[in-house]
């Protein structure tokens, strides 16, 4: 018993703040996407500067089709691994003004390199994005970002959109 609530103490954390103070938090969090589902860790390496490594099932495209005989979508997945480098650009700002910075919310710009498996051979991309983080509750976040990928599969290169939410579970 006395093992457990010191663990417990151990692990808790203060979710009270002053005024004016913010700082960033390291997590692990398991996130889910329309298609996938990755394990993330995101350490601080600097003010409002985060690191993330990513791994697991993620989408590598998807099809929409409408014809005389069929209407569809068709979604892919492989899988994948991704470090992104995020910049918390308002989270002084958010702290400022009285809001909750917990779980790191706040907005940010981030740069993704991803690699994974593409229709049999591998693929590697680049994402500049921009977009926003909000904790719901202690132990869930969503993210929204909208950006563009760069990057080579199978012999080819690609520009296209991104926009992706994400729902995820802190720990």
């Amino acid at each position: 018993m006395t093992l457990a609530l010191v663990a417990l103490a151990a692990t808790a954390r203060d979710y009270s703040h002053p005024v004016g103070y913010y700082k960033l938090q390291s997590n692990h969090s398991i996130t889910t996407t329309l298609l996938g589902l990755e394990y993330s860790f995101e350490g601080v390496v600097a003010d409002r500067w985060t690191l993330i490594g990513r791994a697991g099932l993620v989408p590598t495209g998807f099809t929409a089709y409408c014809g005389p005989d069929a209407t569809g979508f068709e979604g892919y997945m492989g899988f994948g691994a991704s470090f992104e480098a995020r910049y918390y650009s308002s989270i002084k700002r958010r702290t400022e003004m009285g809001k909750d910075t917990y779980n790191n919310s706040s907005d940010f710009i981030s740069i993704r390199l991803r690699a994974n498996t593409y229709d049999g051979g591998p693929e590697v991309s680049i994402t500049p994005a921009y977009g926003f983080r909000r904790a719901i509750g202690k132990h869930w976040v969503q993210e929204f970002t909208l950006g563009f990928r760069l990057g080579v599969n199978n012999d080819s290169g690609f520009f296209a959109p991104h926009a992706q939410y994400r729902i995820g579970f802190v720990f």
